[in-house]
Protein backbone atom coordinates (compact mmCIF):
# COMPACT_ATOMS: atom_id res chain seq x y z
CA UNK A 1 0.00 0.00 0.00
CA UNK A 2 1.55 3.66 -1.10
CA UNK A 3 2.31 6.10 1.95
CA UNK A 4 0.23 8.84 1.91
CA UNK A 5 2.05 11.76 0.84
CA UNK A 6 0.69 14.02 3.95
CA UNK A 7 2.60 11.04 6.13
CA UNK A 8 5.83 11.51 4.39
CA UNK A 9 5.90 15.41 4.97
CA UNK A 10 5.16 14.98 8.65
CA UNK A 11 8.16 12.53 8.47
CA UNK A 12 9.99 14.74 6.76
CA UNK A 13 9.40 17.38 9.39
CA UNK A 14 10.24 15.84 12.11
CA UNK A 15 13.88 16.47 11.76
CA UNK A 16 13.02 20.40 11.04
CA UNK A 17 11.03 20.68 14.66
CA UNK A 18 14.07 18.93 16.61
CA UNK A 19 16.95 21.81 16.18
CA UNK A 20 14.77 24.83 16.89
CA UNK A 21 13.16 22.52 20.44
CA UNK A 22 16.96 21.92 21.41
CA UNK A 23 17.50 25.51 20.73
CA UNK A 24 14.79 26.57 22.79
CA UNK A 25 16.11 23.90 25.47
CA UNK A 26 19.42 25.20 25.50
CA UNK A 27 18.21 28.74 26.29
CA UNK A 28 16.05 27.60 28.69
CA UNK A 29 18.93 25.72 30.66
CA UNK A 30 20.95 29.22 30.52
CA UNK A 31 17.84 31.37 31.99
CA UNK A 32 16.65 28.96 34.97
CA UNK A 33 20.88 28.49 36.04
CA UNK A 34 20.46 32.48 36.20
CA UNK A 35 20.28 33.84 39.88
CA UNK A 36 17.24 35.91 39.54
CA UNK A 37 16.44 38.48 42.68
CA UNK A 38 13.79 36.63 44.98
CA UNK A 39 10.00 36.61 44.24
CA UNK A 40 10.53 36.95 40.42
CA UNK A 41 9.52 34.22 38.53
CA UNK A 42 8.53 33.88 34.37
CA UNK A 43 7.21 32.00 31.51
CA UNK A 44 9.76 31.01 28.77
CA UNK A 45 7.96 29.58 25.60
CA UNK A 46 8.50 29.11 21.78
CA UNK A 47 6.58 31.62 19.63
CA UNK A 48 5.86 30.94 15.74
CA UNK A 49 6.15 28.47 13.13
CA UNK A 50 8.27 26.34 15.26
CA UNK A 51 5.78 26.29 18.12
CA UNK A 52 2.93 25.59 15.46
CA UNK A 53 5.21 22.90 13.76
CA UNK A 54 4.64 24.79 10.29
CA UNK A 55 8.32 25.28 9.57
CA UNK A 56 9.48 22.76 7.06
CA UNK A 57 12.82 23.95 6.37
CA UNK A 58 14.28 24.01 10.44
CA UNK A 59 16.98 26.54 9.46
CA UNK A 60 15.51 29.81 10.25
CA UNK A 61 15.40 32.06 13.02
CA UNK A 62 13.66 30.53 16.04
CA UNK A 63 11.22 32.62 17.90
CA UNK A 64 10.94 32.91 21.47
CA UNK A 65 9.06 34.64 24.61
CA UNK A 66 10.49 35.45 27.75
CA UNK A 67 7.47 36.78 29.88
CA UNK A 68 7.92 38.05 33.37
CA UNK A 69 5.29 36.92 35.51
CA UNK A 70 5.78 37.55 38.65
CA UNK A 71 4.66 41.29 37.95
CA UNK A 72 2.55 42.96 34.96
CA UNK A 73 1.08 45.94 33.36
CA UNK A 74 -2.84 46.97 33.52
CA UNK A 75 -4.92 48.08 31.17
CA UNK A 76 -8.41 49.97 33.10
CA UNK A 77 -8.86 53.34 30.99
CA UNK A 78 -12.17 51.93 29.36
CA UNK A 79 -13.70 50.28 33.13
CA UNK A 80 -16.19 51.93 34.68
CA UNK A 81 -15.01 54.68 37.45
CA UNK A 82 -16.02 52.54 40.44
CA UNK A 83 -14.37 48.94 39.04
CA UNK A 84 -10.75 51.33 38.25
CA UNK A 85 -11.06 53.14 41.54
CA UNK A 86 -11.12 49.25 43.07
CA UNK A 87 -8.85 47.54 41.29
CA UNK A 88 -6.12 50.51 41.30
CA UNK A 89 -6.61 49.95 45.47
CA UNK A 90 -5.89 46.61 45.38
CA UNK A 91 -2.46 47.19 43.41
CA UNK A 92 0.44 47.68 44.84
CA UNK A 93 3.97 49.10 42.56
CA UNK A 94 6.18 46.39 41.46
CA UNK A 95 9.49 46.94 42.94
CA UNK A 96 11.01 45.38 39.68
CA UNK A 97 9.70 45.62 36.24
CA UNK A 98 10.12 45.12 33.02
CA UNK A 99 13.33 47.48 32.37
CA UNK A 100 14.72 45.36 35.68
CA UNK A 101 14.03 42.13 33.52
CA UNK A 102 15.04 42.98 30.04
CA UNK A 103 18.63 43.59 31.98
CA UNK A 104 19.01 40.94 33.90
CA UNK A 105 17.64 39.09 31.13
CA UNK A 106 20.53 40.42 29.11
CA UNK A 107 22.81 40.01 31.33
CA UNK A 108 22.30 36.09 31.98
CA UNK A 109 22.42 35.35 28.30
CA UNK A 110 25.88 36.92 27.71
CA UNK A 111 27.10 35.11 31.26
CA UNK A 112 25.33 31.81 29.26
CA UNK A 113 26.61 32.01 25.71
CA UNK A 114 29.75 33.89 23.87
CA UNK A 115 29.39 37.37 24.32
CA UNK A 116 29.51 37.89 20.51
CA UNK A 117 26.81 35.81 20.26
CA UNK A 118 24.20 38.33 22.47
CA UNK A 119 23.52 41.82 21.26
CA UNK A 120 20.06 44.05 21.80
CA UNK A 121 17.72 44.65 18.94
CA UNK A 122 15.26 47.21 18.66
CA UNK A 123 12.44 44.61 19.77
CA UNK A 124 14.18 41.46 20.98
CA UNK A 125 17.52 40.04 22.05
CA UNK A 126 19.56 38.58 18.94
CA UNK A 127 21.38 35.29 19.83
CA UNK A 128 23.46 34.04 16.71
CA UNK A 129 23.57 30.94 15.60
CA UNK A 130 26.51 28.64 17.15
CA UNK A 131 25.47 24.87 15.30
CA UNK A 132 24.33 22.51 15.95
CA UNK A 133 21.89 25.67 17.84
CA UNK A 134 20.18 27.81 15.73
CA UNK A 135 19.81 31.49 15.81
CA UNK A 136 16.81 32.96 17.99
CA UNK A 137 15.00 35.79 18.34
CA UNK A 138 14.11 36.67 22.31
CA UNK A 139 11.39 38.73 23.15
CA UNK A 140 11.89 40.19 26.89
CA UNK A 141 7.94 40.87 28.00
CA UNK A 142 5.82 41.27 30.95
CA UNK A 143 2.54 40.22 31.71
CA UNK A 144 -0.41 42.48 30.50
CA UNK A 145 -4.01 42.63 31.76
CA UNK A 146 -6.85 44.16 30.12
CA UNK A 147 -9.11 44.81 32.63
CA UNK A 148 -12.89 44.10 30.73
CA UNK A 149 -14.06 44.56 34.37
CA UNK A 150 -13.22 44.01 38.22
CA UNK A 151 -12.79 40.08 37.62
CA UNK A 152 -11.98 39.55 34.40
CA UNK A 153 -9.36 40.61 32.03
CA UNK A 154 -7.78 39.83 28.47
CA UNK A 155 -4.28 37.96 29.33
CA UNK A 156 -1.44 39.54 27.29
CA UNK A 157 2.07 40.32 27.06
CA UNK A 158 3.75 43.53 26.47
CA UNK A 159 7.40 45.55 26.18
CA UNK A 160 8.72 48.56 24.78
CA UNK A 161 10.37 49.22 21.56
CA UNK A 162 14.32 50.91 22.05
CA UNK A 163 14.46 53.30 19.19
CA UNK A 164 11.29 55.02 19.49
CA UNK A 165 9.97 53.46 23.13
CA UNK A 166 6.94 52.66 21.76
CA UNK A 167 4.47 50.16 23.55
CA UNK A 168 4.12 46.89 22.16
CA UNK A 169 1.38 44.59 23.03
CA UNK A 170 0.57 41.20 21.80
CA UNK A 171 -1.53 38.04 22.83
CA UNK A 172 0.80 35.37 22.26
CA UNK A 173 -1.22 32.17 23.53
CA UNK A 174 -4.66 33.82 22.14
CA UNK A 175 -7.87 35.22 24.08
CA UNK A 176 -11.39 34.81 22.56
CA UNK A 177 -14.93 36.16 23.30
CA UNK A 178 -17.96 34.36 24.71
CA UNK A 179 -21.70 35.09 24.39
CA UNK A 180 -23.14 33.91 27.53
CA UNK A 181 -26.61 32.42 26.91
CA UNK A 182 -29.62 34.76 27.28
CA UNK A 183 -27.48 38.13 26.46
CA UNK A 184 -27.26 40.04 22.94
CA UNK A 185 -23.35 41.61 23.32
CA UNK A 186 -20.06 39.37 23.63
CA UNK A 187 -17.46 39.32 26.42
CA UNK A 188 -14.12 39.11 26.36
CA UNK A 189 -12.54 36.17 28.25
CA UNK A 190 -9.15 35.67 29.08
CA UNK A 191 -7.17 32.47 28.19
CA UNK A 192 -4.82 31.99 31.41
CA UNK A 193 -1.69 30.60 31.60
CA UNK A 194 -1.81 27.68 33.87
CA UNK A 195 -0.74 29.25 37.83
CA UNK A 196 -2.20 32.58 37.01
CA UNK A 197 -5.56 33.44 39.02
CA UNK A 198 -7.22 36.19 37.46
CA UNK A 199 -9.23 37.33 39.93
CA UNK A 200 -6.26 37.83 42.49
CA UNK A 201 -4.23 40.84 41.26
CA UNK A 202 -0.38 40.87 41.92
CA UNK A 203 1.48 43.98 42.17
CA UNK A 204 0.88 46.35 39.41
CA UNK A 205 3.61 47.08 37.41
CA UNK A 206 4.78 50.13 36.70
CA UNK A 207 8.30 51.26 35.90
CA UNK A 208 10.23 54.24 33.75
CA UNK A 209 10.94 54.00 29.79
CA UNK A 210 14.46 53.48 29.27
Amino acid sequence: MAIPESQLTRWSNHGAQDAPKRTHETIRRVLDGCQWPTGVTYDFYLQGSYRNDTNIRGNSDVDVVLQLTSSFRHETDHLLAYDRNRLTESFQPASYGWNDFRRDALKALKAGFAKIHVSQGNKTVKLKADPPRLAADIVVCIDNRKYVNYLTFVAGMSFYSLHDKRRIVNYPKGHYVKRPAGTASPIAVPIIPIGHAATVPRAANIWPIG
